[in-house]
């Protein structure tokens, strides 16, 4: 997970081009423990005026504790300033000293969960009026999203509920992310971009139907997503989308195989991953800001859809949608994850997100159903 807190060195940028990962600036802005760092990376889902919290952020944390294939590394990392060896040595011993034990949170009474619609009753009709516009040619598909809030006496504990995310949903990536309106936590099936020694990885994530209540139903409800023609389009659009992008970005031999179906907790998705080869003169912001936002989160064409979204919601998305994860130092590393399933938690307020994508032939309330479904992932999570 991801979590932002003391930094050693911080940006906000517009521009996903920019070469603020280079390695040389942060390698002579730095000295550092352990290796080398991870720059930490937030993409809220449109940019807009920074004093709401909408400008995309680069940070590098003054320490990162990073477990990959049963080892786990810890890097410290100083401004080069008079002194910092000093700083660094006695902290790599607080370290050294550290152990760690873990504490779950004691069992609380269950507290009823109340739910009101930022904006009330709107989806519906908001449904009905994208079906119209697509039909008249404006788009192709457009992706509404719905937000509700749950306010209590006892406040919301943000990492309580990580932990009870990642237990609940081992296939998917947890994070935890510190805003200004709150920290937003969540647990998300969906890699935007993952880039290790020139390989890209990605995936098209579309298409949805719950889990069954039997294997048999569970059986039955993954064969009629399999061969929904209204979810195997919503799926073969975001994929073109994907493979268009990455080609537009020199990226080579960008391949996806057949659908497959991505099994989590309470629903199952069509997943097709897609892989290619990351040109030498090309870095790993330049492909994630073609490819963000996809039309799993956005729409297609994604110039004509996105305008049409904030006329539609009547909340601000914030990060929800946006992207998440980590860039190496050398700028050509990383991974980013779509951030899904999550909810933005202030104090005794938490403020959950669910979205679903609307093309030709949608249903109002089957939709309305679907982001439903996926509520009860960070819903059931909340502590």
């Amino acid at each position: 997970f991801f979590f932002k807190q003391k930094t050693a060195y911080e940006i906000s940028t517009r521009d996903w081009s920019s070469d603020v990962c280079s390695s040389d600036l942060l390698h002579s802005s730095l000295t550092c423990v352990g290796g080398l760092p991870r720059v930490i990376a937030t993409f809220p889902f449109s940019p807009g005026d920074a004093s709401q919290g909408l400008d995309a952020q680069l940070s590098l944390p003054s320490w990162q504790v990073v477990t990959e294939q049963g080892r786990t590394a810890v890097t410290l990392a100083e401004p080069a300033y008079v002194g910092c060896a000093e700083r660094l040595a006695l902290r790599a011993e607080q370290f050294r000293r550290f152990a760690y034990r873990s504490h779950p949170p004691p069992p609380r009474a269950a507290v009823p969960t109340v739910l009101n619609e930022v904006g009330g009753h709107w989806f519906p009709s908001a449904v009905r009026r994208a079906t119209e516009l697509i039909r008249e040619g404006a788009f192709e598909k457009i992706v509404l999203s719905r937000a509700f809030d749950w306010r209590r006496s006892a406040p919301f504990d943000a990492f309580a509920t990580l932990h009870r995310l990642r237990r609940a949903n081992p296939p998917c990536h947890t994070f935890l992310v510190d805003e200004p309106e709150g920290a937003l936590v969540g647990a998300t099936p969906e890699t935007l971009l993952s880039v290790f020694d020139g390989a890209v990885r990605t995936e098209s994530v579309a298409g949805t139907t719950r889990r069954g209540e039997s294997a048999s139903e569970d059986a039955s409800l993954a064969e009629a997503l399999l061969a929904s023609d209204k979810d195997l389009r919503e799926h073969s659009a975001v994929t073109a989308s994907i493979l268009r992008r990455l080609k537009m970005v020199g990226v080579l031999a960008a391949v996806s195989r057949a659908p497959e179906l991505l099994r989590l907790g309470n629903v199952m998705h069509l997943r097709t991953p897609i892989e290619g080869t990351l040109p030498a003169d090309r870095r790993f912001l330049e492909v994630a800001g073609e490819l963000h936002p996809t039309p799993a989160v956005g729409g297609k064409p994604r110039d004509l859809a996105l305008p049409f979204i904030p006329g539609f919601e009547p909340h601000a998305r914030g990060l929800y949608t946006g992207a998440v994860g980590w860039v190496g130092s050398d700028g050509r590393t990383g991974k980013l994850f779509v951030a899904l399933r999550c909810a933005r938690l202030d104090g005794a307020t938490a403020r959950a997100f669910a979205g679903a994508g609307i093309v030709a032939g949608s249903d109002p309330q089957a939709e309305a159903t679907e982001t439903e479904m996926k509520l009860r992932t960070i819903l059931e999570a909340l502590i």
